[in-house]
């Protein structure tokens, strides 16, 4: 089976300790992916340990995907549901992870009405039809509630704090280090592509 994918070579040879879990292990509850990297990154208190952490849990999680996959533990169907929600977690994380570092710089992105915003991410292609394979990209589109400014000292309007945002998480998915990257990110499907605003207020 190992010879099928040198990937999964190199992983186990890095982490020989995962052959056995993976051997035993079972599909993930639904949402239980999605706890496990909020657990793991939210409490990290730098950007660089960020960005290592999210590498090791997809190196991890692409790792047991392919053990299940080659060794006939898995289906298609949860194949591509996994590598989906892999993505899905690791984007949630980052996102929540580059907000939350935002806001205690330039306070909490608020409506007129003094309601608190969140950035929307959209997963499209692959991504949004839950088929994501090993190597794809991801499509996303980034927009917010409605128009506003943020309320710390430093004030930004609601889009300049998204966008810096939005860039934050895709430099931290993208950016290739010595272990590698986590997904290429694609913002080209975006309102007007690539010439258009990288988010928009709904």
């Amino acid at each position: 089976m190992l010879f099928a994918s040198q990937y999964l070579q190199q992983q186990l040879a890095c982490h020989p300790e995962w052959e056995a879990a993976f051997a035993h292990s079972q599909p993930y509850a639904e949402g239980e992916l999605m706890q496990q990297a909020a657990a793991a990154i939210q409490p990290l208190s730098d950007h660089a340990s960020v960005v290592r952490v999210v590498r090791q849990i997809r190196h991890r999680e692409m790792a047991r995907i392919a053990w299940r996959d080659l060794s006939g533990m898995a289906s298609l169907a949860e194949t591509l549901r996994d590598t989906s929600d892999v993505a899905d977690a690791l984007t949630d994380a980052v996102l929540r992870w580059c907000y939350a570092e935002l806001v205690t710089k330039h306070g909490t992105p608020r409506s007129f009405f003094f309601d608190a915003q969140q950035l929307v991410v959209l997963g499209m292609g692959k991504l949004g039809g839950r088929e994501l394979n090993f190597s794809s990209d991801i499509d996303l589109i980034f927009a917010f509630p409605e128009a506003g400014e943020t309320d710390g000292k430093r004030s930004l309007d609601n889009q300049s704090f998204f966008v810096r945002v939005g860039q934050r998480l895709i430099n931290t998915l993208g950016q290739t280090t010595a272990e590698g990257f986590a997904y290429r990110v694609d913002m080209r499907l975006r309102p007007n592509g690539a010439s258009g605003a990288l988010c928009v207020s709904l």
